[in-house]
Order: structure tokens, then C-alpha cells, then sequence
């Protein structure tokens, strides 16, 4: 893809990282070495990372409430320069997750995640896509996912599908591979199963055009075709893991829109999602300064 906006979809909250040495056992305490306000779901992520990048992008979602929270969630749009499609619904409450962050980089989240909630997001319509160049969702998104990326394929903008951890067995699978022409896939995450080989092969066998498997601090794997590469990640002190698979589809959509060779485009993103873990929040680096790590990363080519 080249040119276009890149259309964000997806369920908006507002989260509250809480960073710890390690979690207390029951009844216990500990300290809090930091906490931090910022949005969730990977959408308003990967739309506020793409903005600062200076790429036309726009966040569609579900709406917020005119409480603490949605004012919150509201602030830091504004403060990222996020170009938002949202409404704001009196007597809602704002939708809210809680993560507790460990120093090893495990995260323990607590989410107010109602089904009501979740139903507030409505799919956008083939007019509200004019001008798009690319469709970003993830699956957890509920009906509206598919809904969005039907309205995609009808005037012909790609959809980057994030799967994460359901690449096999989840029912809605074939319906939603049908429209996707990116799908990324997480293998770092609790039951995680497989080989990341396998994954990509079998996904590009049902028709997806490339794939991108994350393996957390072992890298990534990106294919297309019968074409793949392995990337190492960068060596960081983990500080705050939260975000980090939206922080590599950013990195992946910013070298989709570039037009960047397969290698480059996950050195990138690899190179992003890495040294993000290093920061807290979301991390508001240079594209120059990611480029300067990922030139660094070890690649290698491989064959499927």
C-alpha cells in the first residue's frame, strides 16, 4: 500500500499501568515504583504512534463517557493530535482496565469490559473509509470487526487483521481471513501454541498476502509468499511490556505505507516493539531513532 489514510477501528478505554518489582502475595502489599494514564485498545495505539509519526491516520471507535476516565481518554487524543470518529454519550462509563506491571515483564490486567460496553462500537460504513489506505482491527472487538472489514473490501482498502494468539480453532477464523491482506499473530502469549513456521505458512495457504508472527523476546518472524525472515530484537532493560504488539503494528503499517521491502518493514517494526518495552506508556521515538536500532537487529532469510 501507498498513500491514504490509515483508518484505526476499534474499542477505546482508558488504562492505568502500575509498574511493581513483583506482585505480593495474597493480602500482601508492595511497593509502586510508577504509574501511568493512557489509552487502550491497540487501535487508539497504533492510531496515536502513526499520528506522531506524521501519518494521516484516523481512529475509529466506541464512545466515551462524560466522566474522570473518558476525560482522561479524551486528553491524551488531544495531546497525541489524534484525528478521532467518536461521540461522546452522557451517563456512559467509559470503559476501563487496570494493568499491574511486573519487573520481569509479565502484565496482570483487570478490565471493565461490559458486553453493553462493547456493543457501543459500530462498524464503519464504506463512506466513512473514503480515503482510506489501509483498515487496521483486532479480533476482540466483537461483530463489529467483521462488519468493518466487509465495509473495507467493498471499496477496496486492505485490512491488517491483528489475530494475536487466535491463529487456530477460533470459529469466526475463515470469515475473517477472508478480507484480510495482512494478519499479524502472537506466539508469546499464556497457551500459545504451534511453530511460527507452520502459522505463517498455513495462514498465506488460506490467502493472506503477509504474514507477521511476534515471539516476544525472540523476535519476530515475517513472511510473504514463500519468502521469510527472522529478526532478533534489541537488547533493552524491560521496563513496561504493555502495548508492545500494538506498538509493532505500527511499526508494520508506517512500513506498509512506505512501501519498504518485507526485511526492512520487520526489522521496524521488530526494532519498535523492542525498544518500546524499555519506556513506559506508550513510546513517542523518532522513526529515525528506530531505524538507527533496526539497522542493528540480526536478520535472516529463510524459506517456507
Amino acid at each position: 500500500m501507498a498513500g491514504g489514510d490509515v483508518v484505526c477501528f476499534g474499542f477505546l478505554t482508558h488504562c492505568l499501568l502500575l509498574m511493581v518489582e513483583s506482585l505480593p502475595p495474597a493480602n500482601g502489599g508492595a511497593p509502586m515504583k510508577d504509574s501511568v494514564e493512557t489509552v487502550g485498545d491497540d487501535a487508539a495505539i497504533v492510531a496515536s504512534v502513526l499520528t506522531k509519526w506524521d501519518v494521516p491516520a484516523r481512529l475509529i471507535s466506541s464512545p466515551f463517557g462524560n466522566d474522570y476516565y473518558g476525560q482522561r481518554v479524551r486528553e491524551h487524543l488531544e495531546t497525541w493530535g489524534v484525528d478521532v470518529r467518536q461521540r461522546l454519550v452522557e451517563g456512559f462509563e467509559t470503559p476501563l482496565e487496570v494493568a499491574i506491571l511486573d519487573a520481569a515483564g509479565g502484565r496482570t490486567y483487570f478490565q471493565r469490559r461490559e458486553p453493553s460496553a462493547l456493543a457501543t462500537l459500530k462498524a464503519p460504513s464504506p463512506a466513512d473509509l473514503s480515503g482510506a489506505g489501509l483498515l487496521y482491527v483486532d479480533w476482540y472487538d466483537g461483530p463489529s470487526v467483521l462488519a468493518a472489514m466487509e465495509a473495507a473490501s467493498s471499496v477496496g482498502v486492505p485490512v491488517f487483521l491483528n489475530l494475536e494468539s487466535r491463529y487456530e480453532g477460533e470459529p469466526s477464523l475463515p470469515d475473517l481471513l477472508r478480507y484480510a491482506r495482512i494478519c499479524q499473530v502472537s506466539m508469546d502469549e499464556p497457551g500459545a501454541t504451534g511453530s511460527p513456521y507452520e502459522t505463517a505458512r498455513s495462514l498465506i495457504d488460506k490467502g493472506v498476502e503477509t504474514v507477521l508472527v511476534t515471539l516476544g523476546e525472540r523476535g519476530c518472524l515475517a513472511a510473504r509468499g514463500s519468502r521469510a525472515y527472522r529478526v532478533r530484537p534489541p537488547t533493552v532493560t524491560t521496563i513496561d511490556c504493555y502495548g508492545a504488539g500494538a506498538a509493532f503494528s505500527a511499526g508494520a503499517v508506517y512500513g506498509l505505507r512506505e512501501g519498504w521491502p518485507l526485511e526492512r518493514l520487520a526489522r521496524f517494526a521488530t526494532a519498535y516493539a523492542g525498544l518500546k518495552c524499555g519506556v513506559t506508556g506508550i513510546a513517542g521515538l523518532s522513526t529515525s531513532e528506530i531505524e538507527a536500532t533496526a539497522a542493528t537487529l540480526e536478520a535472516r532469510r529463510l524459506s517456507l
